[in-house]
């Protein structure tokens, strides 16, 4: 009866600040994709929905020091070598646990964090005379060589965006598939099964939330900033 308790159980990993964050970020991305190629009137959109990306962005990698414990860079940012031994383990079908990301999954988080925000600042210095010379907010400070250059990285690096998140949805069918661990149910619920997070006889690890009130005072300082920066 203990056995059928524990692996029946579910222990909670994701914070909502995390949850919101990750699915708000994916139908941004999806606004700004298809705003951005329908061009007109919806190019203020596009705008629009960059600078919510962008804020999105300065509050996670706020929370990422001093959200929840499992929302933390220092509980997965572990390094290549980690990252290496992880997949190996994977590979080999040896088991793992993990309350948050595993190492491998965490540098992947960090790679598309920083990937995304690298196409929202591009953002603020482009211009496309194709929609009629529209120009991002901050297009008139810098040389019109890196407004050309920057316009160029914008379209091109939308294309790279979107094969990392491939591997990343990739990533989270395979763990279904292969470790029966449903990485985006996890995402959604907040909670994973006892059994994936902590091996056979070990305690439970804490996981310490932080408060609401801090993750909304983040987001509005960080909408604070993009304000001041579009303006």
């Amino acid at each position: 009866m203990a056995e059928s308790n524990t692996s029946n159980a579910r222990i909670k990993v994701w914070d909502l600040p995390v949850r919101l964050f990750h699915w708000t970020l994916v139908l941004l991305i999806v606004v700004s994709y298809l705003s951005g190629r329908a061009g007109g009137d919806w190019i203020k959109l596009h705008f629009w929905s960059g600078y919510a990306i962008l804020t999105l962005l300065l509050f996670r990698i706020a929370w990422g020091f001093v959200g929840s414990t499992t929302a933390r860079f220092s509980s997965f940012v572990k390094g290549p070598v980690a990252s290496l031994a992880y997949l190996r383990n994977l590979v080999t079908g040896r088991p793992t646990y993990d309350a948050g990301h595993n190492p491998a999954g965490g540098a992947m988080v960090v790679v598309l964090i920083f990937a995304v925000l690298a196409q929202a600042v591009a953002g603020l210095f482009t211009a496309d005379t194709d929609l009629g010379t529209v120009n991002g907010p901050l297009a008139t400070l810098i040389a019109d060589k890196w407004v050309d250059r920057l316009t160029h990285f914008h379209k091109f690096w939308v294309t790279v965006l979107w094969w990392l998140i491939g591997l990343h949805v990739l990533a989270s069918l395979v763990y279904l598939v292969w470790k029966r661990q449903n990485l985006i149910g996890a995402m959604l619920t907040g909670h994973k099964p006892y059994v994936h997070v902590v091996p056979p006889g070990q305690p439970a690890p804490s996981v310490g939330f932080a408060s609401g009130r801090l993750a909304l005072s983040l987001l509005a300082a960080a909408a604070a900033i993009v304000y001041f920066v579009v303006r």
